[in-house]
């Protein structure tokens, strides 16, 4: 003797319509939420690099602020160069508004803004080959916001972020073929 088979009544179809319904407004809802957390994270941190008002390292002239060597090598090539304030009758100051540190090679090894002993601004140190190694910002000479270390090839080698001075939340650790070594938070 056959079994009889009854097919989905209308009902059944509209309860498997409403659950498959549910379940995809679920799913719907998690990946909005997910993205929007995502979102307002990138968002919220692109805000607080934005407020530092991080800029290009300026090329500072000789007309505008007081050049001094402070240190040579021994073919007369700078090795350290510092730029005063000027006062209103073009004299220097004695107030450090840049300080620029070269390589025996004549490129830039440091660079970056002063506010008297202090780093202050955005600072960035330079492998040999003049490619960037280190872009930082800094806060009454203590790092401040996202700090990012390169490897001459220009993948990142590490990046995080600091606030005043000190590490937080998740830094990145690179192999130098731009892969994830590993991560810290702090």
């Amino acid at each position: 003797m056959e079994k009889e088979t009854k097919p989905f009544g209308t009902l059944h179809i509209v309860l498997l319509i409403l659950a498959f319904g549910a379940l995809a407004a679920a799913l719907a809802f998690l990946a909005i939420s997910n993205n929007n957390e995502k979102r307002q994270a990138v968002e919220t941190e692109q805000a607080f690099l934005d407020s530092l008002h991080v800029f290009p390292p300026i090329e500072f002239a000789d007309s505008l602020y007081g050049r001094v060597e402070l240190k040579r090598y021994e073919d007369e090539s700078p090795k350290v160069v510092v730029y005063y304030e000027l006062d209103s009758l073009g004299n220097p100051t004695g107030d450090v508004a840049h300080e620029t540190h070269f390589y025996e090679n004549h490129q830039k090894y440091i660079d970056g803004n002063r506010n008297g002993s202090d780093r202050d601004g955005l600072w960035y140190a330079y492998h040999p080959d003049g490619t960037v190694q280190t872009m930082a910002y800094y806060e009454n000479g203590k790092p401040q916001g996202r700090y990012t270390v390169y490897y001459s090839n220009g993948n990142v080698r590490y990046t995080g972020i600091y606030d005043h001075g000190t590490q937080v939340g998740e830094w990145r650790f690179y192999n130098e073929d731009g892969t994830l070594a590993r991560t810290q938070n702090y």
